[in-house]
């Protein structure tokens, strides 16, 4: 790994929002004036491309635009994984501090992928392509489109609504909000509950996080996407198309997108159709004890003394199984689906190996434990009631088995009793293909001697977090 970490660092860190990219999409069509919105839809929109699953994925992604000292930092990243079928979106946030290598550019965050390409490169598609490039690696994902918006445009859809309503969890408290590019600090504070927020007001919301993590920001950013999307719908403008063209007419300078019009039609139809239900947030980070804690945070003395993130496993892999079951079938998450781990084997603790694996991978564990026999060959799968062939499919890229409606008695008795859709019995033929957890290996690495530039040698001390 190349550790020479190539930065662009502003006077104050600029965190921005791409949430305006969403409500965009389900707009754009209102260009075209004087055709009714059902015309639009029907004579005017474009198939959009898809994966394997029926998918689209589009990268929305936040800058500061014009008049900031980091313009062309992407703090916000996030995927919305659009499922036309089902009428679903899955949203994934990025993390901006997500350390890469580039042949290009060298090892950097990822928020300073587009910034290098349009200034160091000259060319800002290629800071786009870039981008699309490395998600792809890290999530397993083709991105088919891109959507860039800088942090002015948002505050402009939120103030043209009016506001917006968000359900605020926690009380936010941040002293020291910067009061502008050069002039110092504020304090932004908001209480928890039910509040209506004015442009300014959501930016800060998105932005802060003195007081709080980069995580956290990603989920407030999600909160407002909904906020976003359900006042869109409460004043009708979704179907409106004079106040959609004044509002896109507004707000075009901040947006930059490969889509074509044709296109984003056809985004306009699909976002309103979609339900809040419908819409499903996720995110990675360095918490391996929850869902989706896939990263871990090295030694700064590693990369110039900057803090970033770099995932547990070699290429991605964890990542991959995480998006595979919570993108590419979020049937899983949204029902709720449980699962109960019986050890079949006479490899001890490996039913609470499997479950903090997959809880990781966000999979709902109710029960965990020993199985009827240490002596069982084959790893079943015992379903309680009809399960999607999906569901199971997905499971079993993790840990093969065999899939039976049949329970075995000694299951329904008390002693296994649970609420669990679905028992996973492991078999003595998991044992040499089983998940590793990749924390067990985590390494502290110390460098020999100060990092100039290059690559460190360190030394290597096996740990556990």
């Amino acid at each position: 790994m190349n550790f020479q970490l190539r930065l662009f660092t502003p006077k104050k860190t600029i965190a921005l929002s791409a949430l305006v990219a969403f409500l965009m999409i389900m707009m754009a069509y209102s260009i075209i004036k004087g055709i009714s919105f059902k015309n639009v839809i029907f004579f005017l929109g474009e198939d959009l491309q898809e994966d394997s699953y029926g998918h689209t994925n589009i990268l929305l992604l936040g800058t500061g635009g014009e008049g900031h000292d980091a313009p062309d930092l992407t703090d916000t990243l996030m995927i919305a994984s659009i499922d036309q079928t089902n009428n679903k979106v899955s949203l994934l946030s990025i993390p901006r501090d997500f350390y890469i290598t580039d042949s290009k550019v060298g090892g950097t965050r990822i928020n300073n992928l587009y910034h290098l390409g349009k200034n160091d490169l000259g060319d800002k598609d290629i800071g786009i392509r870039m981008l699309k490039d490395h998600i792809e690696k890290i999530t397993n994902l083709p991105i088919h489109y891109s959507m860039k918006v800088d942090f002015k445009g948002f505050e402009k859809v939120v103030d043209i609504l009016d506001g917006i309503d968000v359900q605020i969890p926690e009380a936010i408290y941040d002293p020291q909000y910067p009061r502008g590019e050069d002039i110092g600090y504020e304090i932004f504070s908001l209480a928890a509950g039910l509040q209506h927020l004015d442009g300014k007001t959501a930016l800060k919301y998105a932005r802060s996080r003195k007081t709080t993590s980069d995580f956290d920001r990603s989920k407030r950013q999600q909160l407002l996407i909904f906020a976003l999307k359900e006042k869109a719908e409460k004043e009708g403008l979704l179907t409106d198309t004079g106040a959609l063209q004044d509002l896109y007419g507004t707000v075009k300078d901040y947006v930059e997108t490969d889509l074509t019009l044709r296109e984003m039609i056809t985004l306009g139809k699909i976002g309103s159709q979609i339900k809040r239900e419908n819409i499903l947030a996720h995110s990675i980070h360095d918490d391996p004890t929850q869902c989706g804690g896939l990263l871990y945070t090295p030694a700064r003395d590693l990369y110039g003394g900057a803090s970033v993130l770099v995932p547990a496993t070699k290429d991605n892999k964890d990542i991959h199984m995480y998006t595979e079951l919570n993108l590419n079938h979020p049937e899983i998450r949204q029902s709720g689906m449980k699962l109960q781990i019986l050890n079949g084997t006479k490899s001890v603790g490996l039913a609470a190996e499997t479950k903090i694996l997959l809880n990781r991978l966000c999979m709902n564990i109710v029960r965990f434990g020993n199985g009827q026999s240490k002596d069982i060959t084959t790893t079943m799968y015992y379903l309680k009631h009809d399960v999607p062939a999906s569901v199971t499919e997905a499971l079993q890229k993790l840990i093969p088995g065999t899939t039976s409606m049949v329970i075995p008695p000694k299951y329904l008795e008390p002693q296994y009793a649970s609420e669990a859709d679905i028992i996973i019995e492991i078999g003595q033929d998991y044992l040499p293909r089983k998940m590793v957890d990749p924390y067990d290996f985590i390494i502290s690495l110390t460098p020999t001697a100060p990092v100039l530039s290059g690559e460190a040698t360190p030394a290597v001390t096996p740990k556990k977090p």
